[in-house]
């Protein structure tokens, strides 16, 4: 049995572990309390760091130099993911938008004199509230200014439709003596099946002007001086001064030249048209309005970085890389993820469309994607056609879009459907 003396010992040491005990016990209530409150701070400052977050991604929804700065750094994906849209203001003439841009791919690009700079390209949510021809019929001939007035023939070198044909030839009379680079334009109602020479309208114009210094009607004949034969071998090629019966008909698909092009890059508020070759010609609407870029004013598109743009040239011009160095552009087959004619040449695929269309490999054309449609700016639920920049490869005369329902195929040149601008930011 324990003595006295024992007992007096364990008595004290229990009294020692309880007290320790308790001690304990009010550390840990103690720690307890602490952590909660660290957790509820903490709970505060994520909160208090989204709405921070929140307020920047809201603040550079209008901010285009901020956006350019954090593309600039390569920061753009720590603040807006991919389908994320800015809204800074364009007018059109007196109407006022706030266009969505949908961040659409981060990457490194190339500057005309060589520099490489590091940004992320943004495309129109929607389209533009009008429509633009990709190139407007070109002219048939232009003149080297020693032709003088009275009568000339143009011969048809290879048959096209069922209007242009080989036994045929294009007659007219000149009343005036044309300068030199005057164009005839001859009214072939966009279709090759009209015949030029029963009597089709013509015009004769100064280069690039809307304005007619002379006109008539074609004939069939050979009457007055040869100026020569479209091209016998492809309805695509120009002969000489001839130009090629499909550009006659419906525009050329070459985006170097293209209408839309110099359009879309065009600063100016009036006289930005110039024509790009012998036989272009401007659209007699959209030339009357300011340059798309004039929309946004200097203060926003010098943000807008004038990048390496490479667009392959039709089977007629023999499959040549263009390169040009734009402001604004349009994304290319291979760029919205489909399949391309020409693989590796027209710009990386990127990572929106991936994500938009949710496909691991490239979309095939000439199929139907429901969220490939575009809707107008002026008119959300109106669903549009819209261009893309890639040239159709086999002839000279067609673009690649976008329809209404979606699908994703070849359309002339000459239309004027809509378009949503991509641009390239950085700062």
């Amino acid at each position: 049995m324990p003595t006295p003396i024992i007992n007096t010992q364990l008595d004290t040491l229990n009294t020692k572990v309880e007290g320790q005990t308790t001690a304990l016990t009010t550390k840990l209530q103690a720690l307890n309390e602490l952590l909660e409150a660290k957790n509820h701070l903490d709970a505060h400052r994520n909160a208090a760091l989204d709405l921070m977050a929140g307020d920047a991604r809201a603040a550079l929804v209008t901010d285009v130099a901020g956006v350019a700065q954090l593309c600039k750094n390569g920061e753009i994906l720590e603040v807006m993911d991919y389908g994320d849209e800015i809204h800074p203001e364009w007018v059109d003439g007196t109407t006022h938008y706030n266009p969505a841009m949908n961040l659409c791919h981060e990457s490194d690009e190339l500057l005309e004199d060589g520099e490489s700079i590091h940004g992320a390209f943004f495309e129109w949510d929607k389209t533009m509230p009008f429509g633009v021809p990709y190139d407007p019929p070109e002219a048939i001939y232009y003149f080297d200014g020693t032709e003088g007035a009275g009568t000339f023939h143009i011969s048809i070198g290879m048959a096209y439709g069922n209007g242009w044909k080989t036994t045929k030839h294009i007659q007219f009379t000149l009343n005036v003596a044309p300068a030199e680079g005057d164009q005839l334009v001859i009214n072939c109602a966009t279709s090759p099946n009209t015949d030029p020479t029963n009597g089709r309208t013509w015009n004769l114009y100064a280069k690039g002007s809307t304005t007619s210094k002379d006109t008539g009607t074609t004939s069939d004949g050979t009457g007055g001086t040869n100026l020569g034969s479209t091209d016998s071998t492809d309805v695509g090629k120009a002969n000489g001064r001839v130009n090629a019966p499909q550009r006659i008909v419906y525009g050329y698909n070459r985006w170097s030249q293209s209408f839309l092009r110099q359009y879309l890059n065009a600063t100016a508020e009036s006289g930005w048209y110039a024509a790009a070759n012998p036989w272009d010609r401007p659209d007699a609407t959209v030339i009357a309005k300011a340059g798309f870029l004039y929309g946004y004013g200097a203060e926003v598109y010098s943000y807008f970085k004038p990048i390496k743009v490479v667009t392959v040239a039709c089977n007629a011009d023999s499959n040549v890389e263009d390169v040009t160095y734009d402001r604004v552009f349009l994304s290319s087959l291979e760029q919205m993820y489909c399949v391309p004619q020409f693989s590796g040449k027209e710009g990386s695929y990127w990572e929106y469309y991936k994500r938009l269309l949710g496909r691991t490999s490239p979309a095939p054309t000439s199929a139907t994607y429901a969220r490939f449609i575009k809707y107008a700016l002026n008119a959300p639920t109106s669903a549009q056609a819209c261009w893309r920049r890639s040239a159709d490869r086999h002839g000279a005369n067609c673009a690649w879009r976008v329809r209404t329902s979606g699908v994703v195929g070849a359309d002339y040149a000459c239309y004027a459907f809509r378009c949503a601008p991509s641009v390239f930011i950085s700062d």
